[in-house]
């Protein structure tokens, strides 16, 4: 499945968003953000590829959405189909080229189920740690469009974090195949591995001792970094 075929999937979808007002409240997160950031740094290839059909959506903070959206109204008329979990009730938004999913950050005592957010007639999922995405946010311009994703910075030290938390052993590995290809050309750009310091300096130490902990065996660039804070 060629990734230009399903990036026109997706930028359809980007476009119908920012048509309706909601993608300025929308943050793409996953592995998608990696064909923006070879967009922001020049299309270089030295980023890892994309490889995946999810494309997620991470709202932030769903009571401060400004405008209200039938989502799934849109991404129907885009030819994605809602998938249902009975177990869960997430619905999840599948097309041939691509898969939608929206989270939320999971705070406090999380829930058990999914978030409806009524603004978009959606639903979404909580997941731990989305907060630190959030907390690092960057815009790119493409075309016509403003795109937030988290810093490349945040992005590949999220990863770190979560793969040790995987219960799927691929999927752990997919996420430290992408944070160790990123960080390595982070480390090529002095004004990135300054951005990797300041998070490092501002992250929870229990977030920041997990960190460590994984890349000790697969990244130690990035031990020795932290040995200087």
């Amino acid at each position: 499945m060629a990734e230009s075929n399903q990036f026109g999937v997706l930028y359809g979808i980007l476009q119908r968003f920012q048509k309706a007002g909601i993608l300025q409240d929308l943050m793409l997160v996953g592995s998608w953000c990696l064909h923006f950031y070879r967009i922001e740094f020049k299309n270089s290839d030295e980023i890892p590829a994309v490889r995946t059909m999810d494309a997620d959506f991470l709202i932030p903070n769903i009571y401060q959405l400004k405008k209200e959206c039938n989502v799934a109204q849109i991404l129907k008329e885009e030819g994605f189909l809602p998938s249902h979990n009975r177990e869960s009730g997430l619905v999840k938004y599948d097309h041939p080229e691509l898969r939608i999913e929206f989270l939320v950050p999971e705070l406090g005592r999380g829930h058990d189920n999914p978030l409806e957010v009524k603004k978009l007639g959606i639903n979404a999922q909580g997941l731990r740690y989305l907060n630190f995405l959030t907390d690092y946010p960057k815009i790119i311009s493409y075309r016509d469009m403003r795109i937030k994703v988290p810093e490349p910075a945040a992005f590949a030290l999220h990863k770190f974090i979560i793969s040790g938390r995987r219960l799927n052993k691929e999927k752990a590995k997919r996420d430290l195949e992408m944070a160790v290809g990123l960080l390595e050309f982070l480390y090529e750009k002095p004004r990135e591995v300054a951005r990797i310091k300041s998070i490092l300096r501002d992250i929870p130490a229990k977030w920041r001792k997990s960190i460590l902990l994984v890349s000790n065996k697969c990244f130690p660039n990035l031990n020795d970094t932290a040995k200087k804070l």
